[in-house]
C-alpha cells in the first residue's frame, strides 16, 4: 500500500490551531497503548477505570478494543436488559464476535509461527 508523501498531507490537511493540538496531545496520553501486565493478586491496574470514563464507549476506546471485542463488552453489560432482546440474543451475540475473534488470533498464531 503506498502512502501519501508528508507534503501532499499538509496541502490536504493543514496545521491544526494549538488549542486543538493541546486537545489531541492529552486525548492521545488517555488513549494509551495496552501493555500485558502482571498481577500481583490485589487491585492490578488494569482493573482501574481511566479518570474521564462516563460510558462504555470511553472504556472501549482506552482498552482499544476492536469492533468484535467492543461488542462483546457491550453485550455482556447490558445482558437481558436491552429492550427486544432476549438473554439469547446477547449470548448469541456474545458467541458470535468471539468466534470471529477467535479466528483472527488464531490466524495471528499461524503466522507468527510460520
Amino acid at each position: 500500500m503506498a502512502f501519501a508523501p508528508p507534503e501532499l498531507w499538509l496541502t490536504l490537511f493543514p496545521p491544526l490551531p494549538p488549542e486543538l493540538q493541546a486537545a489531541i496531545h492529552i486525548e492521545n496520553e488517555w488513549n494509551t497503548v495496552n501493555e500485558t501486565k502482571t498481577s500481583d493478586g490485589g487491585s492490578t491496574s488494569y482493573y482501574r477505570l481511566p479518570e474521564r470514563a462516563t460510558e462504555l464507549n470511553d472504556l472501549i476506546e482506552h482498552k482499544s478494543m476492536s469492533f468484535a471485542l467492543g461488542n462483546i463488552f457491550k453485550a455482556c453489560y447490558r445482558f437481558g436488559e436491552k429492550d427486544g432482546a432476549s438473554r439469547i440474543y446477547d449470548l448469541n451475540k456474545i458467541i458470535y464476535f468471539a468466534e470471529r475473534l477467535r479466528a483472527l488470533e488464531q490466524k495471528k498464531l499461524e503466522n507468527t509461527q510460520k
